[in-house]
């Protein structure tokens, strides 16, 4: 039997040829594959860019929370911070104590005793997936734009490089993502159309170039706090200390400002910016202040 398959494989003019042929695309098909493999594996979530603030919600829901994934050790995973309503608002993180960026460029949120909570994986647009114990699907993005956008380029799969290099436009006409405190302040129009319901809700804390500091402030429209302002409250979780110091625990909306007050009776007046945000006033002085509705 050996003889005619011999002929029929090899002897006959022309057989041998698209044997070959498949052959050499089969082995150039796994080398492409190798390739998009490495350049997968290049693509991790290192420990320094999970560092920092992140929004956590349940899908299909308005429950959300702010986590802040701090870079020390604490036990076996890295330390993670969140305020005290988190736990409420999303259950599942009710035994949540770490958190660890794996080799696989996962990053797990573990529980006080190592084990684990939910496994977030990297998507393109540079949020974080998982799915939880019921089939749940949990997001978690990044607080700070900029940040986003760079794990969004990150996770982007890799193409051919074009067939004509593109300038960059000059570094002052490139847009800057995020809210950029540092800039001139650019009050929003006038026919902005807020009222003290509409600015009501969770806000994040940002100082110096849109930095996130990982605080949350909420307000109240229907509590009532200091100097018969309605009430503000300042997430226990904040390691802001000029927030802290300040400890706002009244707000009130006055002519289309915003004014934080302090618990001792001082106050911040904030103007709304063009992208939604707030900033304080600079003529009154200190350090730069925004409010970034969550």
């Amino acid at each position: 039997m050996s003889a005619p398959f011999l002929r029929s494989s090899v002897s006959e003019r022309g057989s041998f040829r698209p044997a070959r042929a498949l052959s050499l695309c089969a082995l150039a098909l796994g080398a492409l594959l190798s390739a998009d493999a490495g350049a997968a594996t290049d693509r991790k979530l290192t420990i320094d860019q999970a560092t920092g603030a992140w929004d956590m919600s349940l899908a299909d829901t308005n429950r959300r929370c702010r986590l802040v994934l701090r870079g020390e050790a604490e036990g076996a995973a890295q330390a993670l911070a969140m305020p005290a309503g988190c736990r409420r608002a999303l259950p599942i993180l009710a035994e949540a104590g770490g958190w660890r960026a794996g080799e696989d460029g996962r990053l797990r949120v573990v529980a006080r005793d190592g084990g684990p909570v939910l496994e977030f994986s990297m998507q393109p647009a540079g949020d974080l997936l998982a799915t939880g114990p019921e089939g749940e699907t949990y997001t978690l993005s990044p607080a700070d734009p900029a940040k986003r956008a760079q794990l969004a380029q990150t996770a982007a799969p890799v193409s051919a490089p074009p067939a004509a290099p593109v300038s960059a436009p000059p570094a002052a006409a490139r847009p800057t993502p995020g809210f950029q405190l540092a800039q001139t302040p650019k009050p929003a129009p006038a026919d902005a159309g807020k009222s003290a319901a509409s600015v009501a809700g969770r806000y994040a804390v940002l100082r110096e170039e849109g930095r996130d500091t990982g605080c949350m402030v909420t307000l109240d429209d229907k509590g009532r706090g200091v100097q018969g302002a309605s009430k503000a409250v300042l997430a226990p979780a904040c390691r802001d200390q000029g927030i802290v110091i300040f400890d706002p625990a009244g707000w009130r909306f006055d002519k289309g400002r915003l004014v934080l007050i302090a618990r001792k009776g001082h106050s911040a007046t904030f103007d709304l910016q063009a992208n939604g945000a707030w900033l304080k006033d600079p003529k009154e002085g200190g350090k730069a202040l925004g409010l970034k509705k969550l």
